[in-house]
C-alpha cells in the first residue's frame, strides 16, 4: 500500500466515522434518558413508564404528557418473569390526555422479583412517540 493510499484510507475512515456519529446524534435527537431508564420523547407529546413496588407486586403505569390538548391511541407491551414463570401482556386503546397534564393509561402489575422489559407507543395527530424501561423489583 503506498503513502497516498493509506491517507485515503485513513480519510475514508475518519468520514464514516463522523457520518456514523452524525447518525446517532440525528437518531436520538428528542430522546432523553432519566436515571431509572425510562426513555422520554421529548416535544409536545411524551411518554413515562412509571413503576412502584407494593409488597410482592411490581405495579407499572404508563403515563401520557402533553402540552396541548390530544386525542389518540396507545400500545403497552410486557414481557418477562423470574423464578415463578413469565409474563407477556399486551394492553393498548384510545386516550385523550389534556393539556399541561399527565394522563395515566391503565395499569398493569407482576410478581416482583422478575425483571420485564416494558414498551409503550403513542400515536397521536399523525405521530408516533415511544418509551422503554427494564423493570425489576426485589422481594
Amino acid at each position: 500500500m503506498t503513502r497516498q493510499d493509506m491517507r485515503f484510507a485513513a480519510v475514508a475512515v475518519l468520514v464514516l466515522a463522523g457520518t456514523i456519529a452524525a447518525g446517532a446524534n440525528v437518531a436520538a435527537a428528542g430522546r432523553t434518558s432519566d436515571s431509572t431508564g425510562t426513555v422520554t420523547t421529548s416535544g409536545p407529546m411524551r411518554c413515562e413508564i412509571r413503576q412502584s413496588l407494593e409488597g410482592d407486586t411490581i405495579l407499572i403505569q404508563p403515563v401520557v404528557r402533553s402540552d396541548r390538548t390530544v386525542s389518540g391511541a396507545y400500545s403497552l407491551s410486557l414481557s418477562g418473569g423470574g423464578s415463578g414463570g413469565s409474563s407477556n401482556i399486551r394492553q393498548g386503546g384510545d386516550f385523550t390526555a389534556a393539556a399541561g397534564s399527565e394522563t395515566p393509561l391503565g395499569q398493569v402489575s407482576v410478581s416482583a422479583g422478575g425483571i420485564y422489559n416494558v414498551t409503550l407507543k403513542l400515536t397521536a395527530g399523525g405521530s408516533s412517540v415511544s418509551c422503554a424501561k427494564k423493570v425489576t423489583g426485589a422481594i
